[in-house]
C-alpha cells in the first residue's frame, strides 16, 4: 500500500462538548433543560443548540422542547466515536480507542499506531476493512458497516510462554460476553479461534505477535463479528455457513456496546494469562463452550490429513484428537474441519 492510501484512513474525531451533552442526556429518561446543559459544560445556550444539531446529523434522535429542553429518544446502532468514548469508561483508565469508518486492516493499523508511539494497550475499531484477513492468510469478508472489526494491542515484553494460551482465553471470554445476548446455550467456540452458532460461523479471530529469541514485544488480537448483517446480503460464498447476532436474536444490537463488551473480554483474558493460578483453568472452562468435542473432524497439518474424534483440549490449550488408528494425538496447531 502506498503512503497516500494509508494517510487516507482517518479516525473519527470526538468532540468533548458533544460527549458531555450525550452523557447528560443518557443519564436522564426525561428532558434536560438547555440552561442546565449550558452550565454543565460551560457553553452558551446557543452553542448547546448548535452541538445538539450536530449530534442529530450523526443519527442521534433528540427531541427538543422550548419549555422542557432536550431528550434523547434513540441513539444510533451504528458505530459512533462519541458513544464509544462514553461506554469505554468501564475499561481501564487511559485505555485508548480509535474508531475509523474504513481501514485496510485493524491489525495493521494497530501495528502502525504502536510504532507511531500510541501508548498500549489500545484498540482500533473499523466499520469496514478493505484487506481484512483471517488465519492462514485467508480473506475475511469485512465490507459490512453493520459488523464489528476490532484489534487490541498489548505490549507485554515478557517471555512468549506466558501468553501461549492467550488466543484461546480471549476466544473463550468473548464467547461468554456474547452469550449474554443469546437466550440459549448453542454459542460455542471452535478450536482454536472461531465462534459458531448451530453449525454457522459468527466470528473469527486472528492473533499476531512480534517475538525475538526470548521476549514477546507486542501481541495483537484481531476479531471480526457478524453483528447486524443479514445472511442474504453476505457474499454468496458464505451465505450458507455464516450467521450474525441479529439473525440469532431477531434484534438490532448496538455496535458500540458490543465493541466495549468485546474489548473488556479481551482485557480480562490478558489479565488471566498474567495470573498463573487463573490460567491453569482453561481446559475446565473450555468444556462448556467446546464446539468440536466428541465430533468427527479432519485436521490438516503439514500438508497431511488426520481423521479422528475430538476429545477436548488439555491444560496447555492443545487439541486432543483420537485418531482412527486409536491413537490420541496432542495438536498444537492445524486447520480443523468437521467431517460430515
Amino acid at each position: 500500500m502506498i503512503k497516500a492510501d494509508i494517510e487516507s484512513y482517518k479516525p473519527q474525531k470526538v468532540n468533548a462538548h458533544e460527549v458531555s451533552i450525550l452523557e447528560a442526556l443518557l443519564k436522564e429518561s426525561g428532558f434536560v433543560s438547555g440552561n442546565e446543559l449550558a452550565k454543565m459544560i460551560g457553553l452558551s445556550r446557543t452553542s448547546v443548540h448548535s452541538k445538539i444539531e450536530q449530534l442529530k446529523q450523526s443519527s442521534f434522535k433528540i427531541e427538543a422542547s422550548p419549555k422542557k429542553g432536550y431528550r434523547l429518544k434513540e441513539e444510533p446502532k451504528a458505530m459512533n466515536a462519541h458513544l464509544l468514548a462514553i461506554y469505554q469508561k468501564v475499561l481501564p483508565e487511559n485505555f485508548t480507542i480509535n474508531y475509523y469508518p474504513c481501514l485496510d486492516s485493524t491489525n495493521e493499523e494497530a501495528e502502525r499506531q504502536f510504532y507511531q508511539k500510541l501508548q498500549p494497550p489500545f484498540a482500533i475499531i473499523s466499520s469496514k476493512q478493505t484487506k481484512g484477513r483471517g488465519r492462514l492468510g485467508r480473506q475475511w469478508q469485512s465490507q459490512k458497516s453493520t459488523n464489528l472489526y476490532c484489534s487490541i494491542l498489548f505490549a507485554p515484553n515478557i517471555a512468549p510462554e506466558k501468553l501461549q494460551k492467550f488466543t484461546l482465553w480471549a476466544g473463550l471470554e468473548v464467547c461468554k460476553a456474547l452469550q449474554k445476548y443469546i437466550s440459549d446455550s448453542d454459542l460455542k467456540i471452535k478450536w482454536p479461534n472461531d465462534l459458531y452458532y448451530r453449525e454457522r460461523k459468527l466470528s473469527g479471530m486472528l492473533t499476531e505477535a512480534k517475538i525475538d529469541t526470548d521476549r514477546m514485544h507486542t501481541i495483537v488480537f484481531g476479531i471480526g463479528i457478524n453483528v447486524n448483517s443479514s445472511a442474504k446480503t453476505m457474499p454468496q460464498s458464505i451465505q450458507s455457513i455464516a450467521t450474525s447476532l441479529k439473525e440469532i436474536t431477531g434484534d438490532t444490537i448496538s455496535l458500540n456496546q458490543i465493541a466495549i463488551a468485546v474489548i473488556a473480554a479481551v482485557i480480562r483474558a490478558y489479565s488471566i494469562c498474567m495470573n498463573p493460578e487463573e490460567s491453569t483453568k482453561l481446559s475446565i472452562q473450555w468444556q462448556d463452550y467446546d464446539y468440536l468435542k466428541n465430533k468427527r473432524v479432519e485436521l490438516m497439518q503439514n500438508h497431511k490429513t488426520i481423521k479422528g474424534t475430538v476429545l477436548g483440549i488439555n491444560d496447555d490449550g492443545a487439541l486432543l484428537l483420537k485418531t482412527d488408528a486409536d491413537v490420541i494425538k496432542t495438536i498444537h496447531s492445524g486447520d480443523v474441519t468437521l467431517k460430515k
